[in-house]
């Protein structure tokens, strides 16, 4: 089958895009641009990419080719990169869809660097499951690549169909302000009615009167932090009937209503938000008040010294009144008479996903307050921050084990790595640390990576390294939790011979926050490098 009877029969062209290795280089390691791993930089099949960090959120793209090289100045050249070899095969490569220029556009960067991590992570995949998940994202990395660095429309003559939903979405962009309906946008784009709406959400991913509402949203919020118009004459501006009805779409869009979104971007939002005040002082922001725990005490690794703080620990939260906050941010961890004694206080949103994934958590508070730009620089600095470290330890550590170790008056806990617990996402996965196997029993709750140890078990904890922090939660008196470090089957340890213990603060271990993560890397980079 030719590639035009691929076309006719509407499947992709044989052609296949292969990865053969990935490869992060820290600045100052041993490793040539050209250096091919073994691999002829002269075949007519190979390809490279270079991702090339600047350590600020930003970086660059380049894609050599067969005979081709890259000249690349000497000051980008000093900073980390990440290195893909991939290969073509099937029909020709000529006829595939890589672009013919070397440096490559690839925005926003912070989703390139998520894509090459995440990448990066099946590197050493082995069983079917896991070599397929890499198969498909390296192929979502080329899609990323592709879409930005395709060939202009008109020298790709598609169809006239494509012609006219792009036009469509030019027309609603140019004209969002006036009365747009379905009928026509389809009349524009010369379709019938029925199927536009279809071809409509396959480009953009929703439906036409979304898609539109979606603009006006986003042109409010640029007018809402940049002057102090008035909310009508914002709302008339952005394409909305009336006040009222601008800000209920705007609440339903955004989580916030318009008001307490300029407050926000200007940073005189008043808010609170318990659990959340990682996130919220990543955004720079602050909140009003900070939350406490009877036996864990506050967040002090957040720096926010002046900050009141309240009793989260108890059944009641009507003292945040006292606080006046405009806006009460929450995860969905509470009791209904809690959530209602909140929203008599003040406007209140819940974040009802859970999730244990920082990332994701940080953009969606990031969403509430029009800060997303904010949320992609964070995690690009802390994923170059990341691998840099655990490029720097692989070298170090050469292959030594790690365990962690949360020590209370009644229990101990070993997290170990394929854990979803905030301690082992990042030693055993951000940073790539050797995780010293289970001597104890899966926890009773059946949390992957969490096992309980008795004293005995100590016997078999031969980790070279250990980290461990006191847990206060079971102590009854004062120093109860630090009892074990006076027992012999704690001092014969090997780690606490060789002194390889290191104590580390509670709450920054046991929050799941890209301040509390950052400030565990630096616990790790200080204590064994």
């Amino acid at each position: 089958m030719d590639i035009e009877q691929c076309k006719q029969a509407e499947i992709a062209p044989l052609v296949q895009y292969v990865l053969r290795s990935i490869r992060f280089i820290v600045v100052g390691d041993q490793a040539e641009m050209n250096d091919s791993e073994g691999s002829n930089s002269n075949d007519k099949e190979s390809y490279e990419l270079l991702f090339i960090m600047s350590g600020t959120g930003q970086g660059k793209c380049y894609l050599q080719g067969p005979g081709r090289y890259f000249t690349i100045d000497q000051k980008i050249s000093n900073c980390s990169y990440y290195q893909v070899r991939f290969e073509t095969r099937g029909y020709d490569a000529a006829s595939g869809l890589l672009p013919d220029k070397q440096e490559l556009a690839c925005s926003p960067f912070a989703k390139t660097m998520e894509l090459l991590n995440e990448l990066y992570e099946l590197r050493r995949a082995s069983d079917e499951l896991e070599l397929f998940q890499r198969f498909v994202k390296f192929q979502e990395l080329l899609l990323f690549l592709f879409q930005q660095n395709a060939p202009a429309i008109e020298e790709k003559g598609t169809d006239t169909e494509y012609h006219g939903i792009e036009l469509s979405i030019r027309h609603i962009h140019q004209y969002y302000r006036e009365l747009l309906t379905v009928e026509e946008l389809a009349s524009l784009a010369g379709i019938d009615r029925w199927k536009y709406t279809r071809l409509f959400k396959k480009a953009t991913g929703q439906v036409p009167l979304q898609y539109l509402n979606e603009v006006r949203i986003n042109q409010a919020k640029k007018w809402l932090a940049s002057a102090d118009d008035k909310l009508l004459d914002i709302a008339l501006n952005a394409g909305f009937n009336n006040e009222y009805y601008f800000s209920r779409r705007f609440k339903q869009t955004v989580g916030i209503s318009p008001g307490q979104y300029r407050l926000s971007r200007k940073g005189k939002l008043r808010v609170v938000a318990p659990y959340l005040e990682d996130f919220i002082v990543a955004l720079e922001m602050e909140p009003i008040a900070q939350y406490r725990h009877e036996k864990w005490g506050k967040q002090d690794y957040l720096g926010l010294n002046d900050i009141p703080t309240f009793e989260e620990n108890s059944d009641n939260l009507e003292e945040l009144s006292y606080y006046k906050p405009d806006l009460i941010l929450l995860v969905d961890r509470y009791e209904q008479q809690q959530y209602a004694q909140c929203r008599r206080i003040s406007n209140t949103c819940i974040l009802r996903e859970q999730t244990n994934n920082w990332r994701t958590l940080l953009r969606t508070v990031a969403d509430y307050f029009g800060r997303a730009e904010l949320a992609d620089e964070a995690i690009a600095n802390y994923d170059f921050k990341a691998r840099s470290a655990s490029q720097t330890l692989s070298h170090l550590m050469k292959g030594q084990s790690v365990a962690f170790l949360r020590i209370s008056a009644d229990q101990i806990i070993q997290y170990t790595e394929g854990g979803q617990a905030f301690v082992s996402t990042v030693l055993y996965g951000d940073v790539g640390l050797r995780s010293h196997s289970a001597v104890g029993v899966a926890s009773k709750a059946n949390r992957p990576g969490m096992f309980t140890l008795t004293v005995e078990d100590l016997r078999m904890l031969t980790a070279d390294h250990l980290f461990i922090t006191f847990d206060k939660w079971h102590s009854q008196e004062e120093g109860k939790e630090r009892e074990l470090l006076q027992k012999p089957e704690w001092r014969d340890l090997p780690a606490v011979r060789n002194n390889r213990v290191y104590e580390v603060d509670f709450l920054t271990w046991m929050n799941n926050g890209i301040i509390s993560n950052s400030k565990k890397i630096d616990d790790i980079l200080r204590s064994l490098a």
